[in-house]
């Protein structure tokens, strides 16, 4: 172990808790202070013997991090993590990198021309389950992959949305840029890139400005199709907190978010369960069922790990910028395609 790294925290709310928890358990992590609009959890960390701070920028000219962590609401991240770059700290963006294309593309500008990694925390990518699923898909596990479905579908309680933002479209509330960028981006990391979205989305349920429910179509670049769907209003335990295991703070319920369908074979996620048959796959064939191999590991304490390890140049985001828009633009996309009525191409967003 070398020498800790100091990580600052922009934003303590309850992923920036989640992630300054994670990094306090981390030998090679220093926390070099904390950024917080809140009175009350800036004195709670100060109790802890944790520098605090109101204004993020006066943190970072203060204590000179090697990195931060930024929690912030949506609408703030990208701003944020250009301070970051420009005072030489590498950031850990969390989900997702923007609210616009456009704020995230003045970060990927703010990046170029200079050293600095930038690490998007899309911590699914980090979690072993994803990691097998994409391994065996793009090993051929499946033969051609050619269709998919995907599910995020449970109910949130009313207290959850006490935060204004989380129902603001102009600070990146809304179940899509929320809870559905998740599963977009770990669709995009099992099967490749997303060429085209279709969409149509409802605010009915819960009224708010932000949409509460969305049916989505997707076309990837292999050509292969599927289909999303998002409820946050519906009881039910189809998505991926509730089956993966991956937060204590879901009940588990051992079901699957996602089915992935190849003339070789299928595979559902996360039970990792797949399905073969032969000789051609046809109806009177016998069905083989087996499970993939995975490590179980926490993504988040995982995630920092590999945030360390970038800081100090070891290795390469996982999840850069440049993915993360790709995840952005997919994402906004359902939105779009909803307003317009029509398919969005990913590419066109981000000509």
């Amino acid at each position: 172990m070398g020498t800790p790294v100091r990580i600052a925290f922009i934003g303590a709310g309850i992923m920036g808790r989640h992630h300054l928890a994670v990094a306090e358990r981390n030998p090679e992590i220093e926390i070099a202070g904390v950024a917080e609009f809140n009175p009350e959890t800036r004195e709670t960390l100060a109790a802890k013997g944790i520098p605090t701070f109101v204004d993020h920028k006066h943190m970072l000219a203060a204590v000179k991090p090697d990195g931060v962590v930024i929690s912030t609401p949506n609408a703030y991240h990208a701003p944020a993590a250009i301070d970051c770059v420009e005072a030489g700290a590498v950031p850990l963006i969390e989900k997702p990198v923007a609210d616009t294309l456009d704020a995230g593309l003045r970060l990927r500008d703010a990046l170029k021309g200079t050293d600095l990694p930038a690490l998007v925390g899309h911590h699914r990518r980090h979690n072993p389950i994803i990691a097998a699923a994409a391994a065996h898909v793009q090993a051929g596990g499946l033969g051609r992959v050619l269709a998919l479905n995907g599910m995020w579908l449970r109910r949130k309680p009313d207290e959850y949305y006490k935060e204004a933002w989380k129902t603001d479209p102009a600070l990146g509330g809304g179940t899509l840029l929320i809870n559905a960028i998740h599963d977009v981006d770990s669709l995009r990391a099992i099967c490749g890139e997303i060429d085209t979205v279709q969409a149509m989305t409802s605010s009915v349920s819960r009224g708010f400005a932000v949409e509460d429910t969305a049916a989505v179509l997707l076309r990837f670049e292999s050509g292969a199709l599927g289909t999303f769907v998002i409820s946050d209003n519906v009881v039910a335990p189809w998505c991926w907190e509730m089956t993966s295991q991956e937060d204590p703070r879901f009940a588990w319920q051992p079901e699957d978010c996602y089915v992935i369908c190849g003339t070789e074979g299928s595979l559902s996620v996360p039970t990792l369960e797949t399905w073969t048959n032969s000789p051609n796959g046809g109806r009177d064939a016998t069905f083989i069922r087996r499970k993939l191999y995975h490590v179980e590991a926490e993504s988040m304490e995982l995630q920092m790990a590999h945030f360390v390890r970038v800081i100090r140049r070891e290795e390469p985001p996982l999840v850069g910028v440049n993915s993360a828009l790709g995840t952005l633009a997919a994402t906004l996309a359902v939105s779009l395609s909803a307003k317009r009525g029509t398919a969005i191409r990913i590419a066109d967003l981000l000509a």
